[in-house]
């Protein structure tokens, strides 16, 4: 793992500090004004006359002023000016600490507000962010509001996407001139997914996504040709390169992006162990991207006909997968008992093992399970499931304020990936709805996703299948195809999605949890597992979501396309069933689509 940039490296990529308001004269002699009043310390030493344009409003340095701007609402500022210098006042005391989780502060707490001093962009980029955050609640689903062509935005909201229309010109036009630094284009890259994820613009975000790694990309080549310092090519590597995986891996579960592209060239192996959290949290990150992209590659395998055995190089790479978690695991173990013997761990260094303890395990039943075609094969990992609900528990104190409610959007990884992971496998009753209880639980929005849309999208698939076990321990045939399910069994408010007595939930005391078996000498058979809690006729695997007016998916039938081509505007969840040949015995696949809101 690479060390953290040094101070030289970040200031050589940020450049110095320009001041915004300081005095007439030391901005003519373009030197950076101390600000002090009534006559700055540079002019002062020098003998220069000092002058301020205007009253005198403060530096966002100054504590009181700082602390007293907070005090008015955002609603009764009384001019533009005033209402920015709020909305990054907010940002600096209530967000910087946040956003990022704890392993991210340096980032967000020095290097962007560095930034934004110096670039209107990232500026307007940050005070849109700011005043989003602030202010969640009123339209708390723009892109529902969008489809139904209704507008319900307050005045923060207007300010805020004024602010967003504003800092988006700014690095067009930058980038047009080809004047643009491309590390901030990538950092308000990073601002705009934020603003994009608040409003519900999952498809925008996704594009912006896209962006971004293209400027990684073609920022790397320059750095090959030795055209950018290393000082810039360590501070893309370190903190940037980073940032844009751990959003990679998180759209994977909704969406096809091209993280593969910022991967190492080489397979990351772990040979030193771990010197921190945060490189534990890196490392698992890359194994969580590699393992989605390798489920993807096994997919068109499992859709073939009964009997499926994987190649061999199927098999050679689960079991590398297999090999590597294993690895992480043991280091992390090491370096969880090496912070132990420094003293009694803190809060944050238990919900932030807590949360990747959790990935650990969501990740040892995806390896388990990438190449087997039956959905019952989930049933063999009951344990993990367990496990996850109870580290997630107090992994949601890694992402919580110091008044212990949730921020509404984090770019950590969240706790609500596992969690909804466990909803959509995990068919034990209790578990998979405690899981989806707690991820309610979570910051409203993860990455640039709404935790609303992972919850809309278990409750559909778990009412499908609800509906399904229930018809076939009824009859004595399969039920009736579930493509005629309507979308009105999942018609539940949000409330009622999340909603689970956690009362009688256990509880993990401390950093405990039982170990993942790594036998990885044989693939898990289905038959083995225990009792099936859903008939596996019943199970469905989720495949994507996607809109009637950008194409169907394969597989789709005539009279589907037919029947839901009406209703362009409309979002559908496409998914697998296996049925059996009543005669013949063999397994087949059949494909499924329902509406869902997205």
């Amino acid at each position: 793992m690479r060390a953290p940039p040094s101070t030289h490296v970040r200031d050589a990529v940020i450049g110095p500090l320009r001041s915004r308001r300081g005095c007439k004269t030391c901005k003519v002699r373009r030197v950076k004004c101390g600000q002090e009043k009534p006559s700055c310390l540079r002019c002062s030493k020098t003998g220069r006359k000092c002058e301020y344009e205007g009253p005198n409003l403060g530096t966002f340095s100054s504590t009181p002023a700082t602390l007293s701007i907070l005090d008015k609402p955002l609603s009764s500022a009384p001019d533009t000016v005033w209402k920015e210098r709020r909305a990054f006042a907010y940002y600096f005391q209530h967000i910087a600490l946040f956003i990022g989780g704890g392993l991210e502060v340096d980032f967000w707490s020095t290097i962007v507000p560095q930034i934004c001093r110096s670039e209107p962009a990232v500026w307007d980029a940050i005070i849109s962010l700011s005043t989003l955050f602030e202010s969640p609640e009123p339209c708390p689903d723009i892109a529902f509001l969008r489809q139904r062509d209704v507008l319900l935005l307050n005045q923060y909201h207007r300010d805020a996407i004024s602010w967003y229309s504003r800092s988006m010109s700014q690095v067009r036009q930058r980038l047009e001139r080809g004047d643009g630094d491309v590390l901030v284009g990538l950092v308000s890259c990073i601002l705009f997914m934020c603003i994009e994820g608040f409003q519900g613009g999952a498809a925008q975000a996704t594009r912006l996504y896209c962006q971004g790694v293209q400027l990684i990309v073609t920022l790397r080549g320059q750095i090959a040709s030795g055209v950018v310092s290393s000082s810039k090519a360590a501070w893309l590597e370190d903190i940037i390169v980073p940032i844009f995986i751990r959003l990679g891996a998180t759209a994977l579960n909704f969406s096809t992006v091209p993280v593969g592209a910022l991967l190492p060239d080489v397979q990351h192996v772990l040979t030193q162990g771990f010197t921190s959290l945060k490189s534990a949290r890196e490392a698992i990150v890359l194994l969580l991207t590699e393992t989605q992209l390798f489920q993807r590659v096994c997919l068109p395998h499992l859709l073939k006909s009964d009997g499926f055995q994987p190649p061999p190089e199927l098999v050679n790479q689960r079991l590398a997968l297999f090999g590597r978690l294993k690895v992480w695991h043991a280091a992390f173990t090491d370096l969880m008992e090496t912070l132990r013997m420094k003293g009694a761990l803190s809060p944050q260094q238990m919900s932030t093992g807590a949360l990747l303890l959790a990935y650990h395990e969501m990740l040892y039943v995806m390896i388990g399970t990438s190449t087997c075609q039956l959905e019952t094969a989930n049933d063999a990992y009951l344990l993990q499931f367990q496990n996850i609900v109870d580290q997630s528990k107090f992994a949601l104190g890694a992402s919580a304020r110091s008044d212990g409610s949730q921020p509404p959007l984090t770019l950590e990884l969240g706790i609500s990936i596992p969690l909804w992971f466990t909803s959509l496998k995990c068919r034990e009753p209790k578990l998979r709805q405690t899981a989806l209880s707690l991820a309610g639980q979570a910051p409203a929005v993860q990455a640039f996703y709404k935790v609303n849309t992972g919850a809309r999208w278990s409750h559909t698939i778990i009412t499908i299948e609800e509906v399904c076990a229930v018809a076939m321990k009824s009859t004595e045939g399969l039920p009736e195809s579930t493509n005629q399910l309507q979308y009105s069994h999942c018609e539940d408010s949000d409330i009622s999605i999340f909603g689970s007595d956690l009362g009688s939930q256990p509880s993990t005391p401390g950093l405990e949890f039982v170990p993942s078996p790594y036998s990885v000498d044989s693939d898990v058979d289905a038959g083995t597992a225990v009792t099936e809690l859903v008939p596996e006729e019943a199970r469905i695997r989720p495949i994507n979501l996607f809109r009637v007016q950008d194409g169907f998916p394969p597989g789709t039938t005539d009279e589907e396309i037919a029947r839901w081509s009406p209703y362009r505007e409309q979002s559908f969840l496409h998914y697998l069933r296996n049925e059996r040949d009543p005669i013949s015995g063999a397994w087949k696949i059949a494909h499924g689509f329902t509406p869902i809101d997205y």
